[in-house]
């Protein structure tokens, strides 16, 4: 066995031949594709093996590392990664991973951090470094008749407020709208005081709306937008909520939970069984975002972070450049 890396067309073209339950949106090479339009000093590689009993697919996005020329760290793309496979048998796991950690120390890849989509947190098995639990997530339920059932009270209170107000809610897939959700998703997070990661450039929205997997859906009144979200869904599985915004306006008015409301029912029109909400802002239980989430269903999944060195010497000279050693080891893995 041996790994080869491919193109996003070529690599897609395998994904999409995995079993369904493992083609969630956020997962898949096209969509990893797009996510490294948000920082030019990313690199998109697809692995996958070549010569094995069963498909096996890796798509990290690769970043210098403690800027050393030829020396990179391998991460996620923003959301989920980690390797897709449907074997399940211990020796072909660890073979595919030696396999991987060999191609690693060759491309001068020294370290990775993995984030598992907790809807899949299975994949972990194929992950061969320490995996552990980072904090829960919200998973809503959409197989059941009657999904606004599971929601609690304020958030129903919400919702019929929202309506009585006067407020739509609408998919759109043009690009004046999604051109115009850039500015709004980044007026919202200067509105949080969020960090330089979460705004995104116009590129990375551009490239989210040329996927038949994304989707935009929007809470308006009167023309002005309330909230925004988009949402991934790959034919049906799990619908996943991947960005949203709210305007203080829509706050008030309580549009953030008309948002998930209608989103929930749509997805479930789509064949999907779940609407993955994700977690909070940090691994709090008292986190004020994963709150807001639990008001849609009281069903929690873990979710798993790996880490792997995959050359240990190379590694630690890298680290030792920055200060740090085995007794001082870096907070961040990849040294950034």
């Amino acid at each position: 066995m041996r790994i080869v890396t491919l193109s996003t067309a070529e690599a897609q073209a395998r994904f999409e031949r995995l079993p369904s339950a493992l083609r969630v949106a956020s997962l898949s090479p096209d969509f990893a594709r797009a996510d490294s339009r948000r920082d030019p000093k990313l690199q998109c590689v697809h692995a996958c093996l070549d010569g094995g009993d069963s498909e096996w697919i890796h798509t990290v996005h690769l970043l210098p590392l403690a800027g050393q020329a030829g020396e990179w760290g391998a991460i996620s793309p923003y959301g989920y990664g980690g390797p897709l496979t449907p074997a399940t048998a211990t020796a072909f796991l660890d073979q595919a991973w030696s396999v991987w950690q060999v191609w690693c120390r060759q491309e001068g890849v020294l370290a990775e951090f993995c984030r598992f989509h907790p809807q899949l947190s299975q994949m972990a098995r194929a992950f061969g470094g320490a995996v552990k639990v980072n904090r829960q997530t919200v998973s809503v339920d959409l197989t059941v008749p009657d999904i606004a059932s599971g929601f609690n009270s304020l958030t129903r209170r919400k919702i019929r407020r929202t309506q009585q107000a006067g407020v739509q809610a609408c998919w759109s897939r043009k690009a004046v709208d999604w051109a115009r959700f850039s500015t709004f998703y980044r007026d919202a997070m200067q509105d949080l005081q969020a960090t330089p990661f979460y705004f995104f450039p116009n590129s990375y929205f551009e490239a989210l709306s040329q996927l038949p997997c994304a989707h935009l859906l929007v809470c308006e009144r009167d023309g002005r937008w309330l909230s925004a979200g988009v949402y991934l869904l790959e034919k049906g599985g799990v619908l996943e909520y991947h960005l949203g915004a709210s305007s203080r306006e829509g706050k008030e008015i309580g549009t953030p939970s008309l948002l998930q409301a209608q989103a929930a029912a749509w997805g479930q029109a789509q064949g999907a069984h779940s609407l993955y909400l994700g977690g909070g802002a940090d691994s709090s239980p008292d986190n004020k975002l994963l709150f807001y989430k639990l008001g849609f269903s009281r069903r929690t999944l873990p979710f798993l972070v790996g880490e792997a060195i995959h050359d240990d010497n190379r590694y630690w000279a890298a680290a030792g450049r920055l200060g740090f050693d085995h007794t001082r080891p870096p907070a961040r893995l990849l040294l950034d």
